[in-house]
C-alpha cells in the first residue's frame, strides 16, 4: 500500500510539473509574439498608431541594434527628428529608443529578444521604416 501511495504521489508531481512547464512555455510564446496588445491577426504588431516621436525612437533602436542598416534608415530618422520638437523630452521617443513600439490604445510592443522574437523585430523595424516615411 505504501509503494502504491509513493507511486501515485510521483505521478501527481510529474503531472503538476508538466502542467507548469506547459504554462510557462505558453507564456514565453505569447511574449515572443508580443502578447495581444497591438497585434494584427496574432502576429505582427500594428505600427500605424505610433507617433512621429516614437517612430523616430524605434528607428534609432533598430539601427543601434543592427536590425536596420545605418544608411537610408539614419537619414529617414534624422529627417523625422527634425519634425519632432523637443524630441529628447518626448516620452514616445524615449520609449522607442529603448525598444518599445507604441501600438495604440496605451498598448506597446517590446522589440527586445532573440530567436523568433529577433526575426519578428527585424520585420517590425522594416515596417517602422516605411511608416516613418509617411511622416516626411
Amino acid at each position: 500500500m505504501r509503494s502504491l501511495m509513493v507511486g501515485i504521489s510521483a505521478v501527481l508531481a510529474l503531472a503538476l510539473t508538466a502542467g507548469a512547464a506547459r504554462a510557462q512555455l505558453m507564456d514565453q510564446l505569447k511574449g515572443s509574439a508580443g502578447g495581444a496588445g497591438g497585434l494584427l491577426g496574432g502576429g505582427m504588431p500594428s505600427v500605424g498608431q505610433a507617433g512621429a516621436g516614437n517612430t523616430a525612437g524605434v528607428l534609432e533602436y533598430c539601427i543601434k541594434n543592427k536590425y536596420l542598416g545605418d544608411g537610408s534608415a539614419s537619414s529617414v530618422k534624422d529627417s523625422l527628428l527634425g519634425k519632432v520638437t523637443g524630441h529628447s523630452n518626448d516620452s514616445g521617443y524615449r520609449e522607442g529608443s529603448n525598444g518599445m513600439l507604441q501600438t495604440g490604445n496605451g498598448q506597446g510592443y517590446n522589440l527586445g529578444g532573440d530567436g523568433i522574437k529577433a526575426q519578428m523585430t527585424q520585420k517590425v523595424c522594416d515596417q517602422v521604416l516605411q511608416h516613418a516615411k509617411s511622416f516626411l
